[in-house]
């Protein structure tokens, strides 16, 4: 638990300073207002692909708690929002060329 009834994390040991890739995942209850700026602080990350609908990879030296707090800041109530830490064992289906292979690139 991280603090209040709405934050939690997960911190392995790992050095601070590391590049990182992260998985974020969220879910806007009212995208109209909301999206615009937590996308332009994803992409402001500088190195990141687009999963899915509501998923981005991002190479980061920030820890995940770290991007959390960054990002929830353009989030309103009821908005979700999930950051982890990648690589992890992965498999995935339907997902462009081009996207794999910036995943692929991006694991080491």
């Amino acid at each position: 638990k991280d603090g209040c009834d709405c934050c939690f994390q997960y911190q392995p040991a790992r050095a601070a300073e590391m590049k990182r890739v992260l998985i974020i995942s969220y879910e806007l209850k009212a995208p109209a207002l909301n999206k615009e700026r937590l996308l332009q602080k994803i992409k402001a990350y500088g190195t990141w692909a687009r999963l899915s609908g509501s998923a981005y990879l991002i190479v980061t030296a920030a820890t995940p708690v770290a991007v959390r707090d960054s990002l929830g800041t353009t989030l309103g109530g009821g908005d979700r929002l999930f950051v982890g830490e990648s690589p992890a064992p992965s498999a995935w289906k339907g997902i462009s060329v081009e996207v794999s292979q910036w995943i692929l690139r991006n694991q080491e």
